[in-house]
């Protein structure tokens, strides 16, 4: 131990003083390091656990406004859409707005982040009621145009011929209608 002590006496002041500086430092930032990698850890961890209660949160949402869109469909249509006969018009209006999918044009970033399979159910769901509300606003237009075709026809000035045409056309056209509306 005595030679030891000699060793260390022997040693210049200035190239101890660096020497204990720089074990000093090496610990202290080995200490530094090891603090900022689990740091980092935690925060990963942080991170990946409010994406994912993002995304179940989103998938909650999604899941609330299907299901409204769904319900909405069954009070008001699908009797209506149920008893279309063959060669039978659907002459009942359903009243659509233009922002029906507000949650999911919302947060379609988040859904974008989903596993392949729940992402590919979600826009299955919303291509095809998009789809069907897009139908309904159709078949609300051909409504009003057989409604104006009838006003027409009612009218004793107007060539009478020409609206049954018309009429008879719009018909026809609103059965075919109707019918791929039905198979939805």
């Amino acid at each position: 131990m005595s030679e030891f002590s000699n060793l260390l006496n022997s040693i210049p002041g200035w190239l101890s003083s660096s020497l204990t500086a720089l074990v000093g430092t090496l610990i202290g930032g080995w200490f530094t390091l090891k603090g900022v990698t689990q740091q980092a850890k935690l925060s990963k961890v942080e991170t990946e656990r409010e994406s994912l209660e993002l995304q179940l949160s989103v998938l909650k949402g999604v899941k609330g406004e299907v299901f409204t869109l769904i319900n909405l469909y069954n009070k008001r249509m699908k009797t209506h859409i149920d008893n279309i006969k063959p060669g039978q018009m659907l002459i009942l209006t359903f009243p659509v707005g233009d922002d029906n999918f507000t949650f999911y044009e919302q947060n379609a970033n988040v859904i974008a982040k989903l596993n392949d399979s729940a992402r590919d159910s979600i826009i299955n769901i919303y291509t095809y009621s998009r789809s069907l509300i897009q139908s309904f606003k159709g078949n609300n237009k051909l409504i009003e145009d057989y409604e104006k075709i009838l006003i027409g026809m009612a009218d004793n000035n107007k060539d009478k011929t020409m609206y049954k045409r018309l009429h008879d056309a719009k018909i026809n056209v609103m059965v075919d209608y109707a019918q791929g509306i039905k198979k939805y």
